[in-house]
């Protein structure tokens, strides 16, 4: 039986949008000597009800950054819950690209 060796590569970057991406609060270097939780919102912890919207400027300098590389960018991505039970995630999931990223 002959094995073909495939390596994956899994790259976490900060992209400057300006807001998360999920929600639209904003994103923040230096929290200096503000409280916890100063910059959330429902979205952010989850509060039923809430729904998170993709940020476009992110996707849309992601996309850039990919062809810039010379990626071969997919024509449709999906993104899912990935349930964890962890004591430093309220939400109980994480969105994450598995099928399709």
């Amino acid at each position: 039986m002959e094995y073909e060796p495939v390596i994956g590569l899994e790259v976490h970057a900060q992209i400057h949008t300006g807001s998360k991406m999920f929600c639209s609060c904003p994103v923040v270097e230096d929290t200096g000597d503000l409280p916890p939780n100063t910059y959330v919102c429902p979205v952010c912890t989850a509060m039923p009800g809430t729904l998170p919207v993709i940020n476009r400027r992110a996707v849309e300098m992601t996309i850039l950054t990919g062809l810039a590389l010379h990626c071969r960018i997919n024509p449709i991505t999906r993104f899912s819950r990935k349930n964890y039970f962890y004591p430093d995630l309220p939400k109980g999931y994480q969105i994450s690209q598995y099928d399709e990223p």
